[in-house]
Parts: structure tokens; C-alpha cells; sequence
């Protein structure tokens, strides 16, 4: 499904309407020509500013702003009192060798960057507590999403039929070509995959969305508690993409948290 759109001074904001109704829950997701990375892409002299921008709209401190190194892995690690603030400024302060967070302190944004890889984020609204992950194809293939979930299970004794997830803006079902190589390490990975990769006149493509959605399942999350962003990050221009734009386009955000 397309995702919320609201204008927001020279950008614009995406919202999934099932988590904007999880009181005291807010986030956002970014867009062009709001580069939220300071390492790679336009205009990186502006994204702390941009950070600190987007924090106070949200109502949650910038001092506060969390992220990880984000390294295509399935580590999904608990945000703990010293861990807040890392990566505020750059990936170089960020937390290290992990591509996921799960966090139970209030105030505490937490923000993962993507450019065409989905971003899951699931909250529970009874215990007041989530996460979020990025799930690149091999992130996705070593199930972090499904990772996602047993920490949050681990660390808050979540149940994970409480939870709501959203599937932020990503590469499309047809969109993200890859070879028999990535549908090999899949198969050995995640037993049969078919239905993840599509054939397009003998071209083959990862499902990322569908890929993740399973895992979810899988992990206990109700399939009527997932939000899946219909928009392609190939195809819109509106978001950075690392597959359309090279190695070197910017970076869109999530940033969520408990107010």
C-alpha cells in the first residue's frame, strides 16, 4: 500500500497509518532531496542539521538519535542506556557490527538509512516498546527480520501477535535483478525460494518484501498487523537509489520512536 505523504519544508514525509495510531509511537520515513547520510551522497554537510530538524518535528530529542553501522549483517542488539546518542553524528560513532535495534527507553529515536534495502520496523503498543532493522538481500537471506523478532521477544518477553510492522519504501518484486549466485546462498539459506524470485524473461529478481514478510509470519506476527510500502525505490525518483543513482547516490531515513 502507498504510505501517508505529508509535506515537510522542502521535503517530504512518508507515515504507515497503522503505526501512526500506536499512542506515543512516531516516525517517520524520508525523501529526496533530504540526503540523511553524512558519508556518502549530496550535500552531507547538511544531515546533521537535517537530523536535528526531524527529531524536533517528531517531538523526540536530537541529542537522543541512535543508529547502528549497519554492515548487511542479521545482528540485532538492545539499545542499552550507554548506547544512546551513537551515531548521532556520523557513522563513525555508530553502534558497531549490527543492522538492528530493539529499544524499551522512552525518548529515544532510533534511525536506520536505506537505498533500495527494506527497512522493518514492528512496535508493541501494550509494553511500549520496538525495533527496526535493516534488511538488505543478505541481511534478508540470514533472516533479520525473523531476528527482529526473537529479540524483541528476548529482551521484553514481547508476544509477537502484539506486534505492528511496517515494511518501509524498498526495490520493487521486479525490480532488484540479481544471479544465480544470490538465489543460490538463498536457496542454502532459506530452503525453497521460488516464490522470492520471480522470472522475468529469463531474468531473475529478489522479492524482498515478500521474502521478509515470511519471516515475519514465520516468527509469529499476524499478517493482518504488517504494512507493506508499495513504493519502489528504483522507480520513484523520490527516494535515493543505490541500484538507479551507483554506489555513491544518498541515503533515506527511518527515524522512530516512543515519545
Amino acid at each position: 500500500m502507498a504510505l501517508t505523504t505529508e509535506p515537510f519544508e522542502d521535503t517530504s514525509l512518508l507515515f504507515f497509518p497503522l503505526l501512526r495510531r500506536v499512542a506515543g509511537f512516531v516516525h517517520a520515513v524520508t525523501t529526496r532531496p533530504w540526503n540523511m547520510a553524512t558519508h556518502r551522497g549530496p550535500h552531507t554537510e547538511l544531515a546533521l542539521d537535517r537530523r536535528r530538524r526531524l527529531c524536533e518535528h517528531l517531538g523526540l530529542p536530537p541529542a537522543n538519535l541512535t543508529a547502528t553501522e549497519q554492515i548487511h549483517s542479521a545482528h540485532v542488539l538492545r539499545v542499552l542506556p550507554s548506547d544512546v546518542g551513537a551515531g548521532r553524528e556520523g557513522r563513525h560513532t555508530a553502534i558497531r557490527f549490527a543492522d538492528g535495534l530493539v529499544c524499551d527507553i522512552p525518548h529515544v529515536p532510533i534511525m536506520m538509512f536505506s537505498a533500495d534495502c527494506p527497512i522493518v520496523v514492528a512496535v508493541d503498543p501494550r509494553r511500549r516498546v520496538f525495533g527496526a532493522a535493516h534488511a538488505s538481500w543478505r541481511g534478508t537471506v540470514s533472516r533479520v527480520a525473523g531476528e527482529l523478532i526473537r529479540q524483541l521477544r528476548q529482551s521484553f518477553e514481547v508476544d509477537p501477535a502484539d506486534l505492528y510492522v511496517g515494511i518501509c519504501p524498498c526495490a520493487g518484486p521486479t525490480a532488484y535483478e540479481v544471479g544465480e549466485d544470490v538465489f543460490r546462498v538463498a536457496a542454502a539459506r532459506l530452503g525453497k525460494v521460488d516464490r522470492f524470485f520471480p522470472m522475468v524473461e529469463s531474468r531473475r529478481f529478489f522479492d524482498l518484501r515478500t521474502a521478509n514478510v515470511a519471516q515475519l509470519i514465520e516468527a509469529g506476527v499476524r499478517a493482518d498487523h504488517i504494512t507493506v510500502a508499495g513504493e519502489c525505490t528504483i522507480s520513484d525518483d523520490r527516494f535515493f537509489s543505490h541500484r538507479r543513482d551507483g554506489a555513491e547516490t544518498g541515503r533515506f531515513a527511518l527515524v522512530a520512536g516512543f515519545r
